[in-house]
């Protein structure tokens, strides 16, 4: 490595990318490959006693009964530890084969601060063969927290050294018999690179003050890692039937569009719909359709969800919704189910979204129709039961403290029902008689208004996600209502757009940075209210499932879904009633740990189920 930190060029290969075995000789380390139980006794003794952050890695092999399987080698449930690598003291990695050494002797190790990248993916195999180690970093979510997506560990070299990494022995085959030097070498340099990153980054998180953002990601790994590896049990045999009627519905819904259409229109083309569309749209409704930069009408979902009460517009929104639903949570979902639990085992990424809210795919359990009967066939097992708990307002709550409006405050302290005083004050009438409608109206103005909304798009809002028929007028008069009860809330509202446009920049509660210089659309108003927001309550979920994993630890329950502000954990019958009590403490605590002076009452509502639908 030259004195600008750049490790200098060796041999490399045919596509300019440098072989591990060369990039490690360059540097100085020397691999020590173990097969040998009283060797591997004598280097773990050696790792103990280094007083050194521990770079980590592991290799995986598939199952022999799952080797086709496309999953094999990633799902701890389908393969198998390989290789264990670390790296300690600076002359020399470790490279453990456990085919010949047992996972016992790691134990003295498993104390030691240590650090991978997309450490959740080495977390969830060593879960799952009964060892984790307790302080474990992560260098993805360390870039992440420093402003990077979602970067590779052979981008970050790159970035950080210069380097170019080879990977293409990452898939190789690593259930051979004997494995290849460069194998060794490969798997070797990926434990070196994370604790050298590791320590570059840590020293700029903590100059640029970002440790919180990422200490609160780092401690919710483990809660993640086991939801993922504990999967959500999901009912086949009543799927079944739910795809056959949605496929009569898509069917039904085919009819009625060639019908509207007439031959020659192919709803699928975004032009040919549009073209339809500019010539049988009234003209009031052509003036308000969202049209692209070139002025063609959109024929996105968005674009025909505002307009879903027009005669013309509702047979192509049906259609629409009924082929996504088929072929989003038809056959393909059944296809996630494991062959060896027979759940779904679904992938959450920590910081995916730029508020700091997280992912989850492969499939998608945060998009899941709220329709009830498919709801009810995500279930507990036999004899077991749910536990679904989720955040009361969380997002007006989160508001709420971070601008400190008394008002707001003040109802949270009381157990006050906040949508209810909007309404009261919308509409001019005593708290007692408000209704449900006047109420449901209410929740629109609060969580439209929350993040910038104009008198135009508050009453699009109000129409289309609650059924609330507001017209602009309407609409001017409920927003001066709103903030003239909320006048502290406006204000933060006005001085942190202002300040946000000035910094081209964003916060959130623990320091994450969203900068609108990276942004496609530049400064945005809305997102300028909506990432502190909407981060300060994704930083209270995060510390809220750490609390939960350490609650759950002796209880007969496990975490199997998160849904941005809901909790769904399974649970025997006997210990459900003490399951609710961990969960509601739990996201009480999360939401502490972010806002330590919040009021709590009525923050999580909580409740016992054979089925996730009853649980609403």
């Amino acid at each position: 490595m030259n004195d600008n930190g750049q490790i200098r060029l060796g041999f490399v290969e045919e596509d300019g990318r440098q072989s591990a075995s060369v990039i490690l000789e360059e540097l100085g380390i020397a691999i020590r490959f173990i097969e040998d139980p009283a060797q591997a006794t004598a280097a773990i003794s050696e790792l103990a006693d280094a007083r050194l952050l521990l770079g980590l890695d592991i290799e995986t092999e598939k199952l022999e009964a799952y080797r086709d399987h496309p999953a094999a080698g990633l799902d701890p449930h389908l393969s198998r530890i390989r290789l264990i690598q670390l790296y300690g003291p600076r002359n020399k990695v470790f490279v453990f084969d456990l085919r010949q050494i047992e996972l016992t002797l790691f134990r003295k190790l498993w104390d030691k601060p240590m650090v991978a990248h997309k450490a959740v993916f080495e977390l969830g195999h060593m879960l799952h063969a009964g060892i984790a180690p307790r302080r474990l970093g992560c260098t993805l979510l360390q870039a992440n927290a420093l402003g990077s997506r979602m970067q590779s560990l052979a981008d970050l070299c790159e970035h950080e050294f210069g380097c170019k990494i080879s990977k293409r022995l990452q898939t190789s085959d690593w259930s051979t018999e004997t494995l290849s030097g460069e194998q060794i070498a490969y798997a070797a340099l990926d434990a070196v690179a994370v604790a050298l990153i590791a320590e570059k980054q840590h020293a700029r998180l903590r100059n640029r003050g970002l440790l919180d953002c990422y200490r609160i990601m780092r401690d919710t790994q483990r809660a993640v890692a086991r939801m993922m590896l504990n999967g959500v049990y999901f009912d086949r045999s009543g799927h079944a039937p739910l795809i056959a009627a949605w496929k009569r519905s898509l069917a039904q819904a085919e009819r009625k569009l060639s019908k509207l259409l007439g031959t020659g229109v192919n709803a699928a083309s975004g032009k040919q719909l549009s073209d339809w569309l500019e010539e049988h749209l009234d003209s009031e409704t052509l003036r308000t359709w969202p049209r692209s930069r070139s002025g063609r009408l959109r024929t996105n979902s968005a674009a025909l969800s505002r307009n879903r009460s027009h005669p013309i517009v509702a047979p192509l929104l049906a259609h629409r919704e009924a082929a996504t639903r088929l072929s989003a949570f038809g056959p393909s979902l059944a296809a996630h189910i494991s062959p060896a639990t027979g759940r779904i085992h679904a992938q959450f990424r920590l910081g995916a979204a730029a508020s700091g809210r997280m992912a989850c795919f492969d499939p998608n359990l945060q998009n899941i129709p709220r329709e009830p009967t498919f709801r009810s066939l995500f279930r507990a097992p036999p004899g077991r039961l749910l536990v679904v708990a989720d955040y009361a307002q969380i997002e007006l709550r989160v508001a709420a403290q971070m601008s400190g409006d008394p008002a707001m405050l003040g109802a949270y302290e009381r157990g006050d029902d906040l949508h209810l005083m909007t309404a009261a004050a919308v509409t001019g009438l005593p708290l007692e008689q408000v209704n449900s409608e006047q109420r449901r109206l209410a929740k629109a103005v609060n969580f439209g208004l929350l993040y910038g909304q104009g008198a135009r798009g508050l009453a699009s809002y109000a129409r289309h996600s609650y059924g609330v028929a507001m017209d602009e007028q309407q609409a001017t008069r409920a927003r001066e209502a709103f903030f003239a009860s909320y006048p502290t809330l406006a204000e933060w509202q006005r001085s942190t757009a202002r300040e946000a446009e000035r910094k081209m920049r964003v916060v959130t509660p623990s320091g994450r940075v969203f900068d609108f210089n990276d942004s496609r659309r530049g400064y945005s108003y809305p997102e300028a209210l909506n990432i502190p927001i909407q981060g300060g309550a994704a930083e209270v979920l995060m510390a809220a499932l750490t609390h939960l994993d350490r609650g759950l630890e002796d209880l007969d329950a496990k975490l199997v879904n998160v849904i941005h502000d809901e909790v769904v954990v399974e649970s025997s019958a006997d210990a459900a009633p003490d399951v609710k009590t961990v969960v509601e403490e739990s996201m009480a605590a999360g939401m502490l740990d972010i806002f330590a002076e919040a009021p709590t009452r009525g923050l999580v509502q909580a409740q016992i189920a054979e089925d996730w639908s009853q649980a609403k």
